[in-house]
């Protein structure tokens, strides 16, 4: 074997070796993390939700969700993947915006299948994302019923799951029952949640605000334990998503873990079926 080769194999072996001392380095020490947030030493248990989606950082969400054995919840607008919005004359105009819409929207639906592939949960966040007890009744029953026709190859569950965008026609449905109703006549089982990042907001867009929402909720008082609410998308942008959410989450999964363990959907939803 010749000098190259050797030097080229230690070289690369010192380099994993750095590689798994900066990860130790790295871990949180859990015994400051739950003196923090005041946490019990029994951990909850937690699973990780994404609404707004697919985008263009879901894949680097992906990854991470892989590399830490993690099953995720992805909560989709049907808009965002369904590609007859556009027009393909990518043919005949390569530079037109209709034919990038349509290249950006095509890389969307792949997202979506390697959600699936990975053996993550899929639902529909509606195809718009609008405040379905605000806006008419019929419309918003198009918003479900169109959404399921773009989704259906890609729901993970029987019956399919759905979260209403903002959450708005479930946590206000003693008021507005007609919402909630429209969902289950249309053979969906709304999903809500117990905490929530406020990862949307840009005043949390800063260091750790983030996880330290996440962890005083479930944490503080005698804390909570359920779905967690993030955002791998925008759905005030076509294709950009969140990107402070994508590029901290590895970074803020091993606090969680120091007071949680991240388990499926269906450990909180039994009924739910897995197909």
């Amino acid at each position: 074997m010749g000098r190259s080769v050797v030097g080229l194999m230690i070289s690369g072996l010192f380099m994993m070796l750095v590689s798994v001392s900066s990860a130790q380095a790295a871990a949180p020490n859990c015994a400051e993390v739950r003196a923090k947030y005041q946490c019990p030493m029994e951990k909850k248990k937690v699973t990780l939700s994404f609404d707004d989606g697919v985008a263009d950082v879901t894949p680097k969400v992906l990854d991470v969700l892989k590399r830490e054995n993690i099953q995720g919840t992805f909560f989709v607008l049907g808009n965002k993947v369904d590609c007859r919005l556009y027009t393909n004359d990518c043919k005949t105009n390569p530079d037109s915006a209709q034919c990038q819409s349509f290249q950006l929207c095509q890389q969307r639906r792949q997202t979506l299948g390697r959600i699936k592939s990975e053996g993550h949960m899929i639902g529909s966040h509606s195809y718009q994302h609008d405040r379905h007890s605000t806006i008419p009744l019929a419309k918003a029953e198009s918003y479900i019923k169109r959404s399921r026709e773009v989704l259906a190859p890609f729901f993970t569950t029987e019956p399919a799951i759905f979260r209403l965008p903002h959450g708005d026609g479930w946590f206000n449905q003693k008021d507005k029952p007609e919402v909630m109703a429209a969902l289950k006549e249309n053979g969906f089982e709304h999903i809500g949640w117990e905490m929530t990042a406020y990862d949307w907001n840009k005043d949390y867009q800063k260091g750790d605000k983030i996880l330290d929402n996440v962890m005083t909720q479930m944490c503080g008082g005698k804390g909570r334990q359920g779905v967690i609410l993030f955002h791998d998308g925008d759905f005030e942008n076509e294709h950009v998503g969140r990107t402070f959410t994508a590029d901290n989450l590895a970074r803020w999964i091993p606090s969680m873990r120091c007071a949680a363990d991240f388990v499926p959907l269906t450990h909180f939803k039994k009924t739910l079926q897995v197909k």
